[in-house]
């Protein structure tokens, strides 16, 4: 199947070499990654996003066509500024998620992901991944979602304890309860008129962050599954009609970190947040254990080369497969 939709929109779809960011890293125009960044209040203008990957494109570009100059020193540095995207988790997601949801049968390649992320059954009585996914989709790049009220509470109550840089916790008692900004994720997929979300964390050879500014013990993953559990009915988006109980959380990694989960904080994490609610409410300790017991079905790990796998050619970066 998946090979089938892969040729189907080679044909049907093909991509100006004149207007696509990177022919390898993020071969879509401008005008397509655009599209997907979700709404804000106040407005942000696309170029502000977009900024980003061109200027990354752009050092590729010089770096193909100028011949490198100085000491041995500077031409490894200009090596590395100039082929940064390689390892750029946001060009990787972009494209990979892109990918898919450009594919000519949209739902049926992401029902499929879903499936292999997740097993059979999608959370809170829907019932199939297809239904989950609804009439519409939207993907959205880095979306920012606000930090749960409760944490913020309960942190202002723990900063002798969770804050041990004296400046950083007189910084912390005069901020009143805006001890966390809003979480960054680094994808959304999201279904409007059911509700279904997924929350996509994505790594390439960097590890999760463990810590926030006020708080040495939040680490990056249960910061993630915190904000995932409120509502945001304040946002001005799609955004806004996220269910909760709908919400998934899917970490993508270059598979040899998933055979060897030993060797990331992450690999020890997440499949122990997938095996233990307690734990999960140890490092929550803001919300009840009743409310984490369903989170666990809802966390998964896939792989780039799984992405490659359901949709070949979407990592062309990828060495090949055996």
């Amino acid at each position: 199947m998946a090979a089938v939709l892969k040729q189907a929109e080679d044909e049907m779809n093909p991509i100006s070499a004149e207007d696509e960011i990177h022919p390898i890293y993020l071969p879509f125009t401008a005008r397509h990654l655009a599209d997907h960044f979700a709404p804000a209040d106040p407005p942000v203008d696309p170029g502000v996003h977009l900024a980003y990957y061109r200027a990354s494109a752009e050092r590729a570009r010089a770096l193909d066509t100028t011949p490198l100059t100085g000491t041995p020193a500077e031409k490894r540095r200009a090596i590395k500024w100039g082929r940064q995207m390689e390892k750029d988790e946001r060009f990787w997601v972009a494209t990979t998620l892109m990918r898919f949801f450009h594919a000519p049968d949209r739902v049926t390649l992401l029902a499929e992901t879903l499936r292999r992320c997740f097993g059979d059954t999608p959370p809170d009585s829907l019932p199939s991944w297809e239904a989950a996914l609804g009439q519409e989709q939207l993907l959205y790049f880095e979306p920012s979602l606000p930090s749960p009220a409760s944490y913020r509470r309960h942190l202002a109550g723990q900063l002798d304890e969770r804050t041990l840089v004296p400046y950083l916790r007189e910084a912390a008692q005069q901020s009143g309860e805006r001890l966390e900004g809003p979480t960054k994720a680094d994808a959304l997929l999201i279904s409007p008129d059911t509700g279904f979300t997924v929350i996509f964390e994505a790594k390439v050879i960097s590890d999760i962050s463990t810590s926030v500014q006020f708080d040495v013990l939040r680490n990056q993953i249960v910061r993630i599954i915190d904000v995932m559990l409120d509502p945001n009915p304040q946002l001005g988006s799609a955004l806004s009609r996220r269910v909760p109980k709908r919400t998934c959380f899917v970490l993508i990694t270059p598979e040899i970190f998933r055979k060897k989960p030993e060797s990331r904080l992450y690999g020890w994490l997440l499949p122990a947040y997938q095996r233990d609610p307690a734990l999960l409410q140890r490092h929550l300790p803001h919300r009840q254990l009743a409310d984490l017991e369903s989170v666990p079905k809802r966390l998964s790990w896939l792989t780039w080369e799984d992405c490659n796998r359901l949709y070949p050619g979407t990592c062309p970066w990828l060495p090949d497969q055996a």
